[in-house]
């Protein structure tokens, strides 16, 4: 047995050699312009990240998926099951269990802030660490400066709604792009496991998560044989048995099962496919063509072999994205495959231009790109703010304490965490229960619920799904306060308006 250990550690070492361990620490060969604009992009980059975070606790989905981090703190389940209260989170714990530092901090603004900056840290450092460390043996060395131009780019192209939502799949990404580093620099049997459990990770992020374990398995078939891939195939196996037992230890089976299984498996298609198709069409066209294009190139340069498992994990991801694309509430998050490809391309393609008689003027071009596009996206955000804005929260958290037990915050459930101790249910939660088949009924979601319910408090940043007003008996009075507005019963909360307006 340790001899056939020492011959798989020698054919994965054959099949992605490492780089040198002795690297510049200075952008060593690049002229002053090229480090000039790398500088000047990684500000860009290190501005678009800032603003993100700023506008991060302005989303009420950002709220709702926060929400089952303080459930645990609460003494809740994860996944409450049929009976429970209608939660919005349908995905893998591994999420949940990484916001906890957001429990620590003392108000609900605060902790989003914290939240947001995990969110971001995670994938920055994934970015980073593949970028700063992803081997380039076919495609030539690359300077300190070219990898740190690697990451601009790829945080420049990354999509821009992984920075600003809290989504599963931001931390799948971070866990697969570390387990692929893992693999293509790692030797031997302990890089293999570490690879495994990071890959395996990813499905406890998200459920969807397929192709990374799955491209991994393709690229040791083809670059040491079957042996060791069918053995890579017995890691992933025993690596998720134990983040599996993991699970079950922390969480009820009977509620997990309904939560994390059934309803999203039985979310329906999208209402119009057609739709759907076009309105990602070009969002597909991206993620299809430039890496086969990227691909094409590389082959001619016999540098392609420096970019085949990023483009195997791509490949796999295709058929599980465009499948959970296509369901109701899916979108571009579910097309993991492009990201999981982006930060080893970026680096690659950077190498491979420096061979070129005018690499210089490409790096060049590469940077001013990067500059252009997080110019572009810093122009064009959606909200023009420049710090946090976590005042309104303050106001929410106000109203709930001076009238306890009344008001539900139907897309903001972390105001009452805060205000009263109490974690109520979340509108999304019931639409979701409605789409796949499993409605709660009027008498049950009440239990979930304020215990002298009478009115309702939503953000003007965000929306409903008209659900949350159904509960309460019409006619509604709605009244403005500033970011939020209560719609209440006739006698409900009187609140004066002038003390809490911003």
């Amino acid at each position: 047995m340790s001899g056939m250990n020492d011959a798989i550690s020698v054919t994965l070492s054959d099949a992605a050699p490492a780089e040198p361990t002795s690297r510049p620490t200075t952008p060593a060969g690049l002229s002053w312009l090229e480090r000039a604009l790398i500088a000047a992009a990684l500000a860009a980059a290190l501005t678009w990240l800032w603003l993100s975070w700023c506008i991060f606790p302005l989303r009420s989905w950002n709220d709702i998926r926060l929400a089952p981090t303080f459930a645990l703190k609460l003494g809740l389940p994860l996944y409450p099951g049929a009976d429970g209260a209608a939660s919005t989170w349908m995905y893998g714990p591994l999420p949940v269990w990484l916001n906890w530092p957001a429990t620590w901090m003392p108000g609900p603004g605060e902790a989003l802030f914290l939240a947001g900056g995990m969110n971001m840290a995670f994938q920055v450092a994934a970015i980073f660490a593949v970028c700063l460390a992803w081997p380039t043996p076919r495609s030539g060395p690359i300077s300190f400066g070219g990898r740190l131009l690697a990451a601009a780019v790829t945080i420049a192209i990354w999509p821009w709604a992984n920075w600003q939502f809290l989504q599963a799949d931001n931390y799948a990404l971070a866990c697969g792009l570390l387990s692929s580093l893992v693999l293509a620099r790692g030797r031997g049997e302990a890089a293999a496991w570490g690879a495994a459990a990071l890959a395996t990770a990813g499905l406890m992020c998200k459920q969807t998560s397929l192709g990374v374990p799955l491209g991994q398995v393709a690229w040791l078939a083809a670059t040491a044989g079957t042996l060791p891939s069918l053995q890579h195939v017995g890691r992933l196996a025993l690596t998720g048995c134990g983040w599996l037992a993991v699970l079950l230890a922390a969480t009820d089976l009977r509620g997990t099962w309904f939560t994390a299984i059934l309803t999203p498996a039985g979310l329906p298609w999208a209402n119009d496919i057609l739709e759907r198709f076009m309105d990602l069409a070009p969002h597909f066209a991206v993620h299809l063509a430039v890496p086969v294009a990227v691909w094409l190139w590389l082959m001619r340069r016999q540098a392609a072999g420096d970019l085949l498992l990023p483009t195997l994990v791509w490949a796999a991801a295709w058929l599980p994205g465009v499948a959970s694309a296509f369901k109701i509430g899916g979108t571009l998050n579910n097309l993991q495959g492009f990201p999981l490809w982006l930060p080893p391309a970026a680096v690659v393609v950077t190498a491979t231009f420096s061979r070129l008689p005018r690499g210089r003027a490409i790096r060049v071009a590469l940077a001013i790109a990067a500059i252009g596009v997080l110019a572009g996206r810093i122009v064009t955000r959606p909200v023009g703010i420049w710090q946090p804005l976590i005042v309104a929260y303050d106001d929410a958290r106000d109203i709930s304490r001076q009238f306890p037990g009344q008001i539900w915050f139907p897309w903001n459930p972390l105001v009452t965490v805060f205000s009263e101790g109490r974690l109520y249910q979340v509108e999304d939660g019931l639409y979701v229960r409605s789409l796949v088949g499993r409605p709660v009924s009027h008498v049950a979601s009440r239990e979930h619920l304020p215990p002298r319910f009478n009115a309702i408090a939503v953000s003007n940043q965000g929306s409903t799904w008209g659900i949350a007003e159904k509960l309460l008996p019409a006619p509604l009075e709605a009244i403005d306060l500033g970011n939020w507005t209560l719609s209440r019963v006739p006698g409900g909360p009187a609140i004066v308006t002038e003390e809490i307006a911003p």
